[in-house]
């Protein structure tokens, strides 16, 4: 079994701009299930379409987020 342990040993491993890459997207990834969560009537895919919609939906939520707690 693929263990947290091996998954951060792989990712030592890995050279800063592979581990970058891995982080990005990791990122993106996290992104488009938070996006499918609060859009449950969207199809949501691993493409690139789907990823700048997911992408302007969270830029737009957090906008909202940090005017809230700004005011």
């Amino acid at each position: 079994m693929y263990t947290k342990e091996d998954y951060l040993a792989e990712k030592n491993a890995m050279t800063k701009q592979e581990r970058m890459v891995q982080e990005r997207f990791e990122q993106i990834i996290n992104i488009l299930i938070l996006y499918k969560q609060e859009n449950r009537d969207k199809t949501v895919y691993l493409s690139e379409k789907s990823m700048n919609e997911a992408l302007q939906w969270f830029q737009s939520s957090m906008n909202s987020v940090i005017e809230t707690i700004q005011n």
